[in-house]
């Protein structure tokens, strides 16, 4: 059996009999959380409210939604955490071979028959929630996002930054690109959440479609999403990123019979081959501070970030988000209000002016 600790796993147990649902959460309490619904509607609002349950347990007969139209919600959800959710059905004396073998089909994970033993419901949960978090913990492992299947965060660090030293060392260009789905709050508000995953997730997967093989996608936040592009100039990458937002403008989502389309804004960021000291890090404050720059802009216009700093550019200085938000901190004296993960990024650019004010007053 599992063992007991501070962290129990939650459980969706759903039945329209009040007496199922009691002894369930009897057997099962002294190991795990368990929630209960009495119907597949019931049921599928604290799934959307809470996507990590570990197992969901539902009786196929019950009024409102019933359990194969709730196994269907679940298994079509643009959630992967909800629809690679273990589930298991619970069948009755009075449910027919087609109705189980239907549910199957559908995607149910197990069977249970009622009257259920205690040692069928603990043994039965036990070995689908252990199963979960294996795959949970591999997926983690491969720095999976579990909501859209693609790279997350720190997988894409990991990536971007053996990529940046490869680039570097052989003097190959390199960009990357930030890109954000403008209004998905309210698209969450006015629709419902579900919708708004959906949009992310279908927008992740054309991306990832649009690309090259050797190019990376990662969703980096609720509605952000990282592109690693090698061997690609700040030109070419701009050009790239121009067909990537004409492709997501021509999307349409139809959500409860109305059509929505969304844009995007973009910010991207390229390797100075000259500065060897440059971070993965300092490459995606910048392609930020140009997503930022997109964002305020009026038609959302894809931004390039163009370093000043760099030996013997002539190329026009642009908005740059974290130093206009540090700087005035550093008029009033107020460094400690500077975030840490800024200052090096301002110091980099900072540098040749502090610099060039030392070499003046030398020569004063």
């Amino acid at each position: 059996m599992c063992d007991d600790n501070a962290d129990r796993p939650e459980i969706l147990f759903v039945d329209d009999s009040k007496t199922a649902r009691a002894a369930a959460s009897k057997i099962l309490s002294k190991q795990y959380i368990v929630h209960q619904a009495e119907n597949g509607k019931e049921a599928w609002k604290k799934l959307e409210k809470n996507p990590d349950f570990a197992v969901v347990f539902a009786d196929i007969q019950m009024p409102v939604m019933n359990g194969l139209q709730l196994l269907k919600h679940i298994r079509t959800s643009p959630d992967r955490r909800i629809a690679q959710k273990p589930i298991i059905m619970i069948t009755g004396h009075s449910d027919s071979h087609a109705a189980m073998r239907a549910v199957f089909e559908m995607g149910a994970t197990g069977f249970i028959s009622k009257p259920f033993s205690d040692i069928d419901l603990i043994s039965c949960a036990c070995s689908y929630i252990s199963l979960n978090q294996r795959l949970n913990d591999l997926e983690d492992t491969l720095g999976i996002d579990r909501q859209s299947g693609l790279y997350n965060a720190s997988r894409f660090e990991a990536e971007g930054c053996k990529a940046l030293s490869m680039s570097l060392r052989h003097q190959m260009e390199l960009s990357i690109a930030y890109i954000e789905l403008n209004a998905l709050s309210d698209i969450s508000d006015n629709h419902s959440n579900r919708a708004a995953t959906q949009i992310v997730v279908e927008v992740g997967k054309r991306i990832q479609k649009h690309l090259r093989d050797e190019e990376i996608v990662a969703r980096i936040g609720p509605s952000k999403f990282a592109l690693l592009l090698p061997a690609t100039s700040s030109t070419n990458s701009k050009t790239a990123i121009a067909r990537v937002q004409k492709m997501i403008k021509s999307m349409t989502f139809v959500i409860n019979k109305n059509k929505v389309r969304v844009s995007i804004a973009a910010g991207i960021s390229s390797i100075d081959l000259n500065d060897i000291e440059l971070s993965f890090n300092d490459l995606c404050l910048r392609a930020d501070s140009a997503l930022q720059q997109s964002i305020n802009s009026e038609n959302g216009a894809i931004t390039n970030y163009l370093d000043e700093t760099s030996a013997g550019s002539n190329k026009k200085v642009q908005y740059d988000y974290f130093l206009n938000k540090s700087l005035p901190y550093i008029i009033d004296g107020n460094f400690s209000k500077i975030p840490d993960d800024h200052i090096k990024h301002v110091m980099g650019i900072l540098k040749p002016f502090i610099r060039y004010a030392s070499l003046k007053n030398h020569a004063a």
